[in-house]
């Protein structure tokens, strides 16, 4: 994998935009005849710094997430606070946001390369980052820095 900027082929999550997470994640719970987990409210405390176009911001998001055989399902529910998840509601509606890959340690390394690339850093936390590639790939590309 020396070309690959990412550093892995492997996604470890996909996430939608919705307008309603509580709906959201009953439905596809019923669906896939699981148990709904639990949905949270990321950031409320404001432990994490959250930074949206190069400006810092609370970043608050209902989330939920589901443990799949192969990867991780998010449906995220946005807030009033500017963040990539409420621009893309606002402007597309409900729908595939971005899809991520881990980049466990590398994640700031990484999300530079990317920028080289022609994928600029539009948000970042302090264990994730999103890189525009919609008008290339169609979707924004997360990392994660995580195992």
């Amino acid at each position: 994998m020396e070309n690959n900027i990412l550093g892995t082929n492997l996604v470890c999550q996909i996430a939608m935009i919705v307008r309603d997470v509580e709906k959201a994640t009953l439905r596809f719970s019923k669906l896939l005849g699981v148990p709904a987990p639990a949905i949270i409210l990321a950031n409320e405390d404001g432990s994490d710094t959250v930074t949206y176009m190069g400006e810092p911001t609370k970043g608050r998001v209902k989330l939920s997430f589901f443990n799949m055989e192969n990867t991780v399902i998010e449906f995220i529910e946005p807030t009033e606070d500017p963040t990539t998840w409420k621009e893309f509601l606002d402007t597309k509606g409900p729908g595939v946001h971005h899809i991520a890959f881990k980049a466990k340690n590398r994640m700031l390394e990484k999300a530079a390369e990317l920028e080289k690339f022609g994928f600029p850093l539009i948000q970042n936390g302090d264990k994730y980052a999103y890189l525009e590639s919609t008008e290339d790939l169609g979707v924004i590309l997360e990392l994660l820095d995580i195992d």
